[in-house]
């Protein structure tokens, strides 16, 4: 959470930070905590907080370069709950956005109209140091998936999320592009939608939304731009715009109305408020006076104004406007009761990869200038020791396909490359020349992903066991922390595959250290003492040495055997994923740091040299920043969480790289789902599509079950119910001359090929639709556009190039880009060396169909369209890319409407 500061300087020279705690709502009773626990749907997909995806074994090293703090010391040797991304981990990573690790529901959050900012002197001159205290906090239930067959309950944990030092409130209202978090509730304000067609008077190229005078056939005054925001009062179609007062023409410039009208053509009706009652538009003047020259304006009869004075003309105060309320949106999200800690009453439901937020800024320490920062934690106020041991004997009983970790024990051999291994000459263990030095577990997707010639299958015979060989680098280390290259064996049926509910190498600590022992260590470990302060502080000290976190982290990582513990040790630690993936496997029952205790923050002065003679400003101003942070005591009673903050604390990444991808599956029957219709002769190409995707679900980024409702939507039109792969050429000649211009010049060409009778496929001849109809249309539709055909209408490459695949990729053009994308991304597919120009119908095989269809996907990053939400003008915007011309945007947006409501994808 923070790092300690051992400068001095005098009291009167800081000014203290004046940071008020909120008040907050009225406490949940436990029985509705526990009501909406029971409610609560166990995780089934899970995600990377920025969605990166590499393997677990790299989510973990990683987390090497972050520069502020580690899981479970900090750098100040403190307690540490969770991890941090920051501008050590931005290099690989896009930091851009912040997304929730798995399904739950957000409970509490707090964002703060502008972050505070703490004063420390640095080089005895001031310095404000802004820093984030925003946060949102999840609650998820872990829970193993049902065993087929058998009536029991599997067992189930609470447990929560946090991620801590989010953006500002400001920040968002100074960009409004950045896309809001979909959890705040929607602004006061609406929109005008952004595709209303309404024409702007004067200029015609401008679409909006027109502003009438009447609620009921109104006449048009006025237009609003799409996305203008606005506020509306009363019921029906039309509503009465509240936050103008009038048409933009007849105001001034203070925002006020100009202007005076004849009281002989108004009627009263309630108030002030009178009603235009001219036959002819009623002129509004700029004085009180009949005068030629004096119009500025006009009112249509009907209009509802406001006026003022007495006399023949009265002052127009207010001119009643009208818009269609269809046409509006809801505003804008924004956060509520800003600056205080909100818990929501009714908790919202988020996905996995569902947005949070943003990074915040932090400013702390010698560093020169704040940082975005992520704290992201997760913990469990429930008997974690008990959920494991009942997870444990559950997953026994699971089924094999549930096993998707690879055990290699420690003293595994590890065996040199040599350039004449083979399938025909494996390694084999007389030649190992190094051991491994501690245990790895090795997901099954890593093992999956590496290229054919990393991958070595001997099958069984009379002297031994079928195994498999595997090339790994820089995954396994040796007694001396070196990184090992080289071929580990896997024996089949031998060496054990696990399921991630077996919680392989998990153990739980309970840890009571104070703050101050943690800190007497790692002074002293760091020489920070003198002769004097070993002597006082030696024996605090000593008991975080021996207490349950350091002894266990001596074991895996002490390198020099010293009995001391330096954050480089651990920083380097983590580089090697052995010791990674020891570290995330610590559960450790801690108190949480943002429970706020001033006992335990002001037992260390002594420490860092405060005390009243020799007062140590910035450590004071750090224990207000402290305060500050803290959030426990305002969410604790509400749900359910203890009141002494001491929770087990589970390494955040860890734990979602152990189930990362273990979730959701393409299974054949969500598959059905999809295309209830398909004959059962084709079940074998839906299965082949699930395969295809189940093999790199992160890689395709169809991790979210809005991405997969947003991806299908557009696949089921493009296909149809029939599973279709290669375009239906069957066109009409009046939708060939209005589809395609070449046969819009041409329309005898039309008239020749495309058939004219509405049943079947006959045509003005008689006769039906033929090959050479077919290749005729192809030609002449897409062979003549350069984009598409590239060589004209005489080639043949409009039929050669014909719309094949999930999406029916359609030209030259984008085949060329099809197989050039597939050869740059070969690792994916070693097996597959096939070229689509030279053989554009191998994109009718499911395989590449569908590796079509996520070309168009990924390239076009239509995934960070998908994310925008579960509504139909993202389906369009969807649609924009995927066919924009077509006209069947309406059946999308159905087919989309049909996947999210009935949870096929989830």
């Amino acid at each position: 959470m923070t790092r300690l500061f051992a400068r001095r300087y005098k009291s009167d020279d800081l000014q203290q930070p004046v940071l008020p705690t909120p008040n907050t709502l009225p406490p949940h009773s436990p029985t509705d905590v526990e009501t909406d626990n029971n409610l609560l749907q166990p995780v089934q997909n899970w995600s990377h907080p920025f969605r990166d995806n590499r393997d677990a074994l790299q989510h973990l090293t990683h987390l090497a370069n972050a520069a502020s703090g580690s899981y479970p010391l900090g750098s100040s040797g403190l307690w540490h709950g969770g991890v941090h991304f920051d501008a050590g981990t931005a290099g690989t990573l896009d930091q851009s956005s912040v997304h929730c690790i798995a399904d739950g529901k957000v409970v509490a959050y707090r964002i703060d109209e502008q972050s505070p900012a703490t004063t420390y002197f640095v080089n005895k001159q001031p310095v404000s140091k802004p820093f984030s205290r925003n946060f949102v906090l999840v609650r998820h239930r872990l829970r193993p998936p049902a065993i087929k067959g058998s009536t029991d309950t599997p067992p189930s944990l609470i447990i929560y999320s946090l991620y801590m030092h989010l953006r500002d409130w400001a920040a968002y209202e100074k960009d409004s592009a950045v896309v809001r978090p979909g959890f705040w509730k929607s602004g006061s304000t609406l929109q005008v939608r952004v595709d209303v067609n309404d024409i702007h008077g004067d200029y015609p190229g401008q679409r909006g939304l027109n502003v009438r005078n009447k609620a009921s056939k109104g006449a048009i005054i006025g237009w609003l731009p799409r996305g203008a925001e606005v506020q509306v009062s009363g019921e029906g179609t039309y509503r009465k715009l509240e936050n103008t007062p009038g048409p933009d023409h007849l105001k001034d410039a203070s925002g006020g109305l100009r202007g005076y009208v004849c009281a002989d053509f108004l009627r009263p009706m309630a108030g002030e408020q009178h009603r235009v009652v001219s036959e002819t538009p009623l002129n509004v003047r700029a004085q009180p006076r009949v005068r030629k020259g004096n119009e500025i304006g006009t009112l249509y009869p009907g209009t509802e104004v406001t006026v003022s004075g007495t006399g023949r003309f009265r002052k127009l105060e207010q001119v009643n406007q009208y818009v269609h309320f269809p046409s509006l949106q809801s505003g804008a999200a924004e956060p509520e009761a800003r600056g205080s800690v909100v818990v929501l009453d009714k908790p919202v439901a988020i996905k996995a990869g569902e947005l949070i937020g943003h990074m915040g800024r932090y400013h702390e320490g010698a560093v020169d200038y704040p940082e975005n920062r992520l704290h992201l934690e997760v913990f469990s106020a429930g008997d974690v020791k008990m959920f494991l041991g009942l997870s444990r004997v559950w997953a026994d009983k699971l089924p094999a396909s549930s096993k998707t970790w690879l055990k290699l024990v420690k003293g595994t051999p590890v065996v040199a490359h040599q350039g004449t291994f083979s399938s025909k000459k494996p390694p084999t263990l007389k030649a190992a020349g190094t051991l491994s030095a501690a245990q790895l577990l090795l997901p099954k997707s890593l093992l999956d992903g590496l290229p054919a010639e990393r991958k070595i299958a001997v099958p069984a015979s009379a002297d031994s066991k079928a195994c498999n060989w595997y090339r790994l680098d820089g995954l396994l280390h040796d007694a001396d922390n070196n990184l090992l290259d080289g071929w580990v064996r896997e024996e089949v049926g031998g060496t054990p595959w696990l399921s991630p509910w077996s919680w392989e190498g998990y153990e739980t600590l309970a840890d009571y250290d104070s703050p101050r022992s943690m800190l007497a260590s790692f002074m002293r470990a760091s020489g920070r003492f003198d002769d004097d302060e070993i002597t006082r502080h030696d024996a605090a000290a000593d008991k975080a040495d021996q207490g349950p976190i350091k002894k266990r982290l001596f074991d895996i990582i002490d390198r020099n055997r010293d009995g001391k513990l330096s954050g480089n040790e651990i920083q380097a630690a983590l580089r090697l994923p052995a010791h990674a993936q020891s570290i995330s496997q610590l559960i450790v029952r801690y108190q949480s740091e943002w429970h706020h205790t001033p006992g335990k923050w002001d037992a260390l002065d002594d420490l860092l040299g405060h005390g009243g003679a020799t007062p140590n400003l910035n450590w004071l101003a750090e224990k207000e920043r402290i305060k500050a942070m803290s959030w426990w005591a305002e969410v604790a009673g509400q749900l359910g969480l203890p009141v002494d903050g001491k929770v087990h604390h589970l390494h955040a990444v860890g734990l979602l790289s152990s189930f990362q991808g273990s979730g959701f599956t393409f299974s054949l029957e969500a598959m059905l789902k999809l295309y209830p219709r398909l004959d059962s002769n084709r079940h074998k190409d839906l299965t082949t599509i699930a395969d295809e995707l189940n093999a790199k679900i992160e890689v395709y980024k169809l991790d979210t079950p809005l991405r997969r409702a947003h991806f299908f939507a557009q696949i089921l039109e493009e296909t149809g119910e029939g599973l279709s792969v290669i375009e239906d050429l069957t066109y009409s000649a009046d939708a060939l001359t209005a589809l395609f211009s070449y046969f819009r010049i041409r329309p005898n060409e039309a008239k020749k090929h495309g058939y004219y009778k509405k049943h079947g496929r006959i045509k003005e001849d008689g006769f039906p639709m033929s090959q050479s109809d077919f290749e005729a249309i192809a030609n002449g539709a897409y062979g003549a556009r350069s984009e598409l055909g590239n060589r004209g209408h005489a080639s043949g490459d409009g039929w050669k190039y014909r719309g094949r695949g999930l999406k029916q990729l359609t030209g030259l053009h984008n085949y060329k880009v099809f197989n050039d994308w597939h050869v740059e991304n070969q690792q994916n597919w070693p097996e597959d060396k096939v070229n689509f120009v030279k053989n554009p119908d191998l994109l009718t095989h499911m395989r590449y169909a569908t590796r079509s269809a996520i070309n168009l996907w990924l390239s076009k990053k239509i995934y960070e369209i998908a994310d925008k939400g579960a509504v139909p003008d993202v389906v369009n915007l969807v649609t924009d890319i995927v066919n924009k011309g077509t006209k069947s945007r309406r059946n999308r947006v159905k087919n989309f409407e049909r996947i999210w409501a009935s949870g096929i994808l989830e």
